[in-house]
């Protein structure tokens, strides 16, 4: 293994750890040395791959927007829309809750951050879930599948139905996951009225 590939093994070794701490205690109730200490580093082997905490919660918040990326592509794939948006949420649902829970922390931890990080952060998620989302409805309400209605609150109004299960003490797993997210896009897609 060459010395580049070590470092970036290293990397994403924090990134994983950085992310499961910061899910379970917060941005502002972790600290530097706590995360080197979970991976095994000193605090200086820490900061030779990340130059604070901000960069650091940046890098974990970037990892999650290439995850989603991955798994929007995976939905955009899927003929209707009910069938991409099902899989991207049934997708949500099969990641590990810590993951599904950095949604719920980059939206809570935003103000602790510079601008400029901030801004990425925010980018991100747009670029992410956001914007693809509201791609999904809009083409939906361009083939008619859906009634017209403003892609990007409808996009917000869905995302408010999984945002509960996104905290990690209330994040269901497996064929429970799969059933909420069933109940989510049911209620979404005709509602809870008997026909």
């Amino acid at each position: 293994m060459s010395r580049q590939q070590h470092s970036e093994q290293i990397r994403n070794r924090i990134i994983d750890e950085a992310a499961r701490l910061i899910v379970a205690y917060g941005y502002d109730g972790i600290a530097m040395r706590e995360i080197a200490e979970a991976v095994g580093l000193s605090k200086a082997g820490l900061y030779h791959h990340f130059r604070d905490k901000e960069d650091l919660l940046v890098a974990v918040l970037t990892n999650w927007a290439d995850e989603m990326a991955a798994l929007v592509a995976t939905a955009e794939r899927q003929p209707d829309t009910r069938r991409q948006l099902s899989t991207l949420i049934r997708g949500l649902f099969t990641k590990a809750p810590a993951q599904r829970a950095l949604v719920r922390l980059s939206n809570h931890d935003l103000p602790r951050l510079s601008a400029t990080a901030r801004a990425n952060v925010e980018r991100c998620y747009a670029n992410g879930l956001i914007e693809p989302m509201s791609a999904m409805i809009r083409s939906g309400i361009e083939r008619g599948e859906l009634r017209p209605v403003d892609p990007h609150a409808a996009t917000w109004l869905l995302l408010g139905m999984l945002y509960p299960f996104f905290h990690t003490d209330q994040a269901p797993a497996g064929d429970q996951g799969h059933m909420i997210a069933d109940l989510i896009l049911t209620t979404f897609f005709d509602g809870l009225a008997q026909p």
